[in-house]
């Protein structure tokens, strides 16, 4: 009798522990499947102190997390629309920023950020004449 009730025991628990571990590939798989494609930034030379389109390109339709340095960008997460995901960026100093975004898995650029050439707005992305025709 003591060998049915062990064998018993071990069935259930052996079964317990194959439940436990679909459930965790169950909650985990989507994630897995959910992918940044492609990052980018709408300015070839971005400067401090101006603002900046960052794109991602995703697969699924999870939240998307971008990040500065590995700081939360301000305004994450962001819902994706059509596949893409979009936030402002403010770069608030020179030199090389790594920018990421992550949805399940994370996506990597190295961006190199210059100083403002002139003060003031007009500058941004443009170079010094930025005001001239807009």
């Amino acid at each position: 009798m003591s060998r049915t009730r062990d064998r018993f025991g071990r069935l259930t628990a052996g079964l317990g522990a194959a439940a436990v571990v679909s459930c965790a590939v169950v909650v985990g798989a989507p994630h897995a499947a959910a992918t940044v494609d492609e990052l980018t930034v709408n300015s070839r030379n971005p400067q401090a102190g101006c603002v900046y389109q960052l794109t991602a390109k995703v697969n699924h339709w999870f939240e998307v997390w971008f990040y500065d340095n590995a700081l939360v960008i301000a305004g994450s997460p962001v819902k994706p629309v059509n596949g893409v995901a979009t936030i402002q960026w403010k770069p608030g100093r020179s030199g090389t920023h790594t920018l990421a975004a992550l949805q399940g898995l994370a996506y990597e650029i190295k961006v190199d950020v210059a100083e403002p050439t002139l003060t003031g707005s007009a500058t941004c992305g443009a170079g010094p004449l930025g005001w001239m025709g807009s």
